[in-house]
């Protein structure tokens, strides 16, 4: 576990004069009521005595004071209101009231979708993270820091790194650091909780911290399943590596050039047939099983991007996994599509709900991933950018079903509390196409609709268009209509005058007017390819040029 750079590095001790430290030594008294049914783990472990389970939801209080990790009541005729949801349950921990009422608020933003209900239940947020981080120090310190975190951010003053934000975070890592060397808590904790504090990374849009956070809950799992298989937390660990390898899609992921070769990460179960397109939540799963692996033979394929003008003529073993990856890509976006034609159906019937309606949207969602990665694997073995020129296609594609998701969800009422997720959404994508699409048209509309969006995981809407307008001004300052008086095509900006790539070089910061301001590292090679090809190394970072720029947000 490492700590954040000297910038803004946090005080683990709090101050003197602030009274919410004091540890209070009260403790709840649980009344465990008598019960017909009881939650799963209670059926389970003590069946036939089940009936000493209180069905407190979303989690039984027998569970949590023993410690057990509960399964909810996967059979119960009503699903848990979110007015019963009591993430701050007393087991006795010693706690100030504004570390109570922090961690709450992460699990408000952590645990319930936009509408206020509770998460899949059987899940790491909707479950998991509920049980242990109220069990658990280092959880319970993380969830803190995310609620802090949040708050600012809800503020906007995250960028000025408050003093309490970081004090949260700060002591959040020294109880991590010291349940890690002491062996105090299990490995689910101790990932769970470097989980929890990459999201705070992120919400402070700290890139590389975060990314620092999740190889270390990676080390922790992969360590923890080589050592303890079939051991009572198995089910655990496996739930925690399923969130990790969602989260890679984001946070590690192909267009952030940051998949960890250590990633050894798996999905636990694959889902396989037809019928996997029949429920929603099986369909996005296998949908993102489909990404994980895509990203992982781009990532490959892309260490031979500048040995050939193209490797299809030198390696046919690449080919067939190129070919493959396609396929199975375009396998799985038909099955959303059909999917989505049903679910399209059911929500313009008059007993469609809410959460019908933030269903479709994830599909459309995903069809807009699944799309973007299509296209970068059809241009995986061509180091010219004008190869994306080809796929005008599949960029329309990616706007389409943006545009679908982005209306879907202006429909449904979201709660106080937006939801935090750190899985795939419509940015990526839509950055995609601003990106590498050189239709002007179809990328000023791409910029547009990211201008319209919010805050999805790593990545923010308002940057990625200010970056996608200054990479396209950059591109187009010295094009020239193919006929005078003719609007500007994809056709006319050239390869010599195409940006290859960009990078945040630091997190968002405020320039002394008070502007937020964002570091862009744009790259392209010295001599152009169509120049410089056969003579020129281009795998050799000193034939390109880098240069930073600040964009006004």
């Amino acid at each position: 576990m490492e700590a954040l750079p000297n910038s803004h590095q946090p005080s683990t001790s709090p101050t003197s004069d602030n009274k919410s430290f004091a540890p209070t030594s009260k403790r709840s008294r649980v009344v465990v009521s008598q019960s017909k049914g009881g939650c799963v783990t209670c059926k389970y472990v003590f069946s036939p005595c089940s009936s000493l389970c209180d069905e407190q939801k979303p989690l039984c209080r027998r569970c949590v004071q023993a410690g057990r990790l509960c399964g909810g009541y996967r059979h119960a005729s009503k699903p848990p209101a979110a007015s019963s949801l009591q993430p701050a349950l007393k087991t006795g921990v010693a706690a100030d009231s504004q570390t109570e009422r922090l961690s709450y608020l992460a699990a408000h933003v952590l645990s319930l979708d936009n509408n206020g209900r509770p998460l899949q239940q059987d899940g790491v947020w909707g479950c998991i993270f509920l049980q242990l981080s109220n069990q658990v120090e280092c959880v319970k310190a993380a969830a803190a820091a995310f609620g802090a975190a949040y708050e600012s951010s809800l503020n906007n003053t995250i960028a000025k790194s408050p003093r309490s934000t970081w004090r949260y975070y700060g002591a959040a890592l020294a109880r991590l650091q010291s349940d890690f060397n002491s062996g105090t808590a299990g490995p689910e904790s101790l990932a769970l909780a470097s989980m929890i504090l990459a999201c705070v990374e992120i919400l402070s849009q700290h890139e590389q911290n975060s990314f620092i956070h999740f190889l270390g809950a990676v080390q922790i799992l992969t360590k923890a399943s080589q050592r303890r298989q079939g051991a009572p937390s198995a089910d655990i660990l496996s739930k925690l590596t399923d969130e990790l390898v969602k989260m890679n899609l984001s946070i590690g992921s192909y267009a952030l050039s940051q998949t960890p070769a250590v990633m050894h990460l798996e999905f636990q179960q694959t889902a396989a047939g037809d019928d996997v397109f029949r429920e929603p939540e099986l369909a996005i799963n296998t949908a993102m099983i489909c990404l994980h692996r895509s990203y992982q033979f781009i990532a490959s394929a892309a260490r031979l991007r500048y040995t050939y003008p193209s490797w299809k003529e030198h390696d046919p073993i690449m080919c067939q996994g190129q070919s493959d990856a396609v396929t199975q890509c375009r396998a799985v976006l038909d099955g959303l599509t059909a999917l989505a034609t049903s679910l399209q159906a059911q929500y313009s019937a008059a007993t469609s709900t809410l959460r019908d309606s933030e269903t479709l949207a994830e599909i459309y969602a995903m069809r807009a991933q699944l799309t973007s990665t299509i296209t970068f694997l059809l241009c995986v073995h061509n180091p010219f950018q004008t190869a994306y020129d080809e796929h005008q296609d599949q960029f329309r594609s990616i706007v389409s079903d943006s545009a679908a998701a982005a209306r879907l969800r202006r429909r449904t009422k979201p709660s106080a509390f937006n939801r935090f997720s750190t899985h795939p959404g419509i940015v990526g994508p839509l950055f995609i196409v601003a990106m590498k699409c050189r239709d002007p048209a179809l990328r000023a509309l791409a910029r547009t609709m990211l201008n319209e969006q919010g805050r999805e995981g790593p990545t923010d809407g308002h940057i990625m268009a200010a970056i996608g307008a200054r990479l396209a001004a950059l591109e187009t300052a010295a094009s020239v209509p193919s006929s005078p008086g003719a609007p500007l095509a994809a056709c006319d900006v050239l390869e010599a005058q195409r940006v290859h790539g960009y990078g945040v070089r630091r997190p968002l910061r405020l320039d002394g007017q008070g502007r937020r301001v964002v570091d862009v590292e744009f790259s392209r090679p010295k001599v152009p390819l169509v120049q410089g090809w056969g003579h020129v190394d281009y795998s050799c970072l000193d034939n390109w040029v880098f240069w930073t720029e600040p964009i006004d947000i």
